[in-house]
């Protein structure tokens, strides 16, 4: 096995993973913990249930760690079929090589459970020592328990005890690592001309024929779909709360009543702001990002740091509110940002700060070291969930009620009065958005498009994932429909054009490239595209996947060019059509091998070794029985 992936590390597919996205297999947590037999399943793995909780939990999980990682994530693009369905995948993938580590005999004991939660800085007090209290408050502000984050370990530390026996012929050699070495680090400058789309824009004369063929062909992109407006009435938790009254007696008896959840480390609040630099920037690119961020700096210490950061920061979870951060604690933030923070006094403002996301500027705002949290700090946020407590306990009440009022026909306006609660009305939605605004399940949507104006649903409608239910009735109805050709023209017009203006540009460009390659016209081509011809920095594949524009033939072309004459077909680039050469080859640092040798076998060892754990979570899912008994719950 280990040689036959050695022996594909020469395709391009292999190469690619090793050389410039390492991907990392992640196991999501969520298998301990199954104490309610009753609740509802999403699957089942050889009979065993991954229960609808399970994975919500999984699902939240890898948001938060997904948003950490990459702050610009939208919540449509977290709400998606594909990724609740490669959640449910690393939840089955996790099932199974738990089960196989449980049939090899391998465990976690106590012991070693112990000395791992000790080792996790984030549960270090002062004296650097692990804490009880802080590990309790920790694990209480995000919303787990001890028992059930001790069974998550312990599977996750099988998960890496049978990934350690499975792999452990997957070292590579001295030689094979400097092969990789040397394709990774390799670059090369290019030489190209591009035919832009825009220049062939006024010769394209499409014809109506042509149009009405166009949109004769693509009428579903011009389709409407059904769409309705709905009055409606969540009855969730976080609704019910709002009118929900506690007392400051019942909120002090809290405070007093569990000390040990109001103790906090050290922590700092912070303002930040960032100048992201993507992984495949250019040396020119960092650079720019270098001078830049220096520009920036001298005007934050001028200030005031939050209209500055407001101004240039790249992050969008906090550039609106002036670069403002939420209180963190050592080992919750990447450690070079950590370093620079904590070593700032209140009122500072860092150096530039270099981590994986760019560059950053960090202002402390407050420090406070780590203690209780004040009763009048904690206040708020226990009034809030208490009030979500009782609110809790009366959502079925307030449901049986509900139910009795619809069924007599009683009006959801007047339903929402009785509950002293206001009715809300939505704007006109198609299907896709009424389950993304409301988390209902197809068969919960198409329900309520069936319904007639003016008709409420008969039953409360369950928003997932267990967010609570749903009164509504529609209120105006839309049918899908067609928009007719004139309504569109200017669309269709405009990309019937593109397209012949690319046809154009290809044209256009096979004819150059027929003369570049003609050795009796070659020269007199040549000297024709001077003006045209451009030449790229060094470019090591990452960079060129960005300047061949995603053309991945144009990009193979380039890096397995034997020579400098043009390459034999014209390329297809975002913005028109391009011909290119290989200008230069520039192989990688002999020197720089001696100072990576012991990071590229290391790597590619790891890589080995995931592929070999890949092929064994393949031979498990193939033998496998994976039943998915609600699939509404993930698409």
């Amino acid at each position: 096995m280990l040689e036959q992936l050695r022996q594909n590390a020469e395709s391009w597919g292999i190469k690619i993973a090793f050389g410039i996205i390492i991907v990392v297999f992640i196991f999501s947590f969520g298998l301990g913990g199954l104490s309610d037999k009753k609740e509802p399943v999403v699957a089942y793995v050889d009979g065993a249930p991954i229960s609808a909780r399970e994975f919500q939990k999984a699902y939240e999980d890898t948001i938060t760690a997904m948003r950490r990682q990459n702050p610009g994530l939208t919540a449509e693009e977290l709400n998606t079929p594909q990724f609740k369905q490669s959640i449910l995948a690393q939840l089955v993938n996790t099932k199974l090589v738990l089960a196989s580590a449980d049939k090899m005999g391998l465990v976690v004991s106590p012991a070693e459970l112990r000395a791992l939660i000790s080792s996790i800085p984030s549960f270090h007090n002062a004296q650097n020592t692990f804490d009880s209290a802080i590990y309790k408050n920790a694990l209480a502000q995000n919303h787990t328990t001890p028992e059930r984050f001790e069974a998550e370990l312990k599977s996750n530390q099988l998960v890496q005890k049978l990934q350690a026996m499975t792999t452990v012929s997957s070292l590579l050699t001295e030689p094979e690592a400097k092969g990789l070495f040397q394709w990774a680090r390799e670059t090369v400058r290019m030489d190209y001309v591009i035919f832009p789309v825009k220049d062939f824009l006024d010769q394209a004369k499409p014809t109506d024929e042509q149009l009405a063929a166009f949109y004769e062909s693509n009428k579903e992109r011009f389709k409407v779909p059904a769409r309705l407006r709905l009055e409606f009435l969540p009855i969730t938790v976080a609704e019910l709360a709002a009118g929900q009254t506690v007392s400051d007696e019942a909120v002090l008896k809290h405070y007093e009543s569990n000390p040990d959840s109001f103790l906090h480390p050290e922590q700092l609040h912070a303002r930040h702001i960032l100048l992201m630099v993507p992984p495949s920037a250019t040396k020119e690119q960092e650079a720019k990002a270098e001078a830049d961020i220096k520009n920036i700096l001298a005007q934050a210490k001028k200030g005031p740091f939050e209209a500055v950061a407001k101004k240039f920061s790249q992050d969008p979870g906090t550039a609106p509110t002036g670069g403002d951060l939420p209180w963190f604690s050592r080992g919750m933030m990447v450690k070079p940002f950590e370093d620079a923070a904590f070593a700032l006094k209140p009122g500072q403002v860092s150096e530039p700060v270099r981590t994986q996301y760019g560059w950053h500027i960090i202002k402390l705002e407050a420090s406070r070291p780590a203690g209780k949290v004040p009763f009048e700090a904690a206040k708020a946020d226990i009034k809030r969930r208490l009030a979500e407590e009782k609110a809790n306990e009366k959502v079925n009440e307030i449901l049986d009620q509900s139910l009795d009022q619809m069924a007599a026909g009683v009006k959801l306006e007047k339903i929402a009065k009785d509950l002293n609660l206001a009715t809300r009305k939505s704007e006109l939605m198609d299907a896709a958005m009424v389950q993304r605004t409301f988390g209902l399940k197809k068969e919960a949507v198409e329900s309520l498009f069936a319904l007639a104006v003016g008709a409420g649903a008969k039953t409360p409608l369950a928003m997932e994932p267990s967010k609570g239910y749903l009164l509504a009735e529609k209120i105006e109805d839309q049918a899908e429909s067609v928009l007719p050709l004139d309504k569109v023209k200017a669309e269709v017009l405009a990309e019937v054009k593109s397209q012949e203006a690319r046809k154009l540009a290809m044209d256009k460009a096979q004819a150059v490239l027929a003369k570049l390659i003609d050795p009796a016209t070659t020269q007199q081509a040549q000297a024709s595209l001077k003006a045209e011809l451009k030449t790229t920095p060094p470019l090591d594949r990452q960079a060129a996947i960005a300047q061949t524009g995603g053309n991945p033939q144009l990009l193979m072309g380039i890096f397995s060019a034997a020579d400098n004459n043009w390459l034999k077909t014209p390329f297809e680039v975002p913005a028109g059509v391009a011909l290119a050469r290989l200008n230069e080859r520039i192989p990688a640092p002999e020197e720089v091998w001696e100072k990576e040798k012991r990071f590229w076998t290391s790597q590619g060892s790891a890589a080995f070794r995931q592929e070999l754990f890949n092929a064994l979570l393949a031979n498990l899912r193939a033998s496998a029985k994976v039943e998915i008994v609600r699939q509404d719950l993930v698409n």
